[in-house]
């Protein structure tokens, strides 16, 4: 399994797919924090949503390095399809986590903020930044290796579900009876929705429901595609 997720991470670099989404979230960082002075949580909302987008493209590259024949053949060398998609997932997490920690550290060290980080700041931006990566992960899995989508509206079905996912509160203002349809998209709104405001934490009841809700949901979403993806590969 070591050796497969070092060939496959090896291959990927080597593809130079990671080049245009590790350009774009160097790109939108850059410019976030080019003033100085800037809020703390709202700004590390923004990021997250960065890490969103360019995660779901990454987890899209990440399950098309190879091509249908080297897929199956891979597939017997592993002995199992658990270990392919788990050491993609894998692959996936150890990209988000460099970006994570740029995203997190990169304006501490350019002293960009308005104010001082606290600890909570930092746990908060953690909590966002993770779930948003691994959500991200999931939509583009999701539509790569799933017979949900065909591959020709795989990008397309994804763009729409990070754009219906990041508007989520907007749409449950306009349109209230699509509340509980857009509970099956990823809660977004919800993992940054703490993040936003006048710069002050908030952490009661109503956070600690929404971080079972957001596990749960993730937790659920990978198990579904787990099962489609072989369900696919029979």
């Amino acid at each position: 399994m070591t050796g497969f997720i070092r060939y496959q991470f090896i291959s990927y670099i080597r593809s130079l797919k990671i080049i245009p989404p590790l350009i774009v979230f160097i790109t939108w960082v850059i410019i976030l924090y080019f003033y100085e002075n800037v809020p703390v949580l709202s700004s590390y909302a923004v990021t997250s949503i960065v890490v969103y987008l360019v995660m779901t493209w990454v987890a899209m590259t990440v399950f098309s390095i190879e091509e249908e024949n080297e897929k199956n053949i891979l597939f017997v060398q592993l002995g199992s399809k658990h270990r392919y998609i788990c050491g993609k997932w894998i692959i996936c997490v150890i990209i988000a986590c460099i970006m994570i920690i740029c995203a997190i550290i990169y304006p501490i060290m350019m002293g960009n903020f308005s104010r001082d980080v606290t600890f909570v700041d930092i746990v908060l931006s953690i909590y966002s930044h993770l779930f948003s990566a691994l959500f991200g992960i999931g939509v583009g899995s999701f539509f790569s290796i799933t017979s949900f989508a065909g591959k020709k509206y795989a990008w397309l079905l994804a763009v729409l579900v990070i754009v219906i996912s990041i508007s989520y509160e907007g749409l449950v203002e306009k349109l209230s009876m699509l509340k509980w349809l857009l509970l099956v998209f990823p809660p977004v709104a919800q993992v940054i929705k703490h993040l936003s405001g006048n710069d002050i934490v908030h952490i009661g009841k109503d956070f600690w429901l929404l971080a079972v809700w957001i596990i749960a949901y993730t937790v659920i979403s990978f198990i579904i595609t787990i099962r489609l993806f072989l369900r696919k590969e029979r």
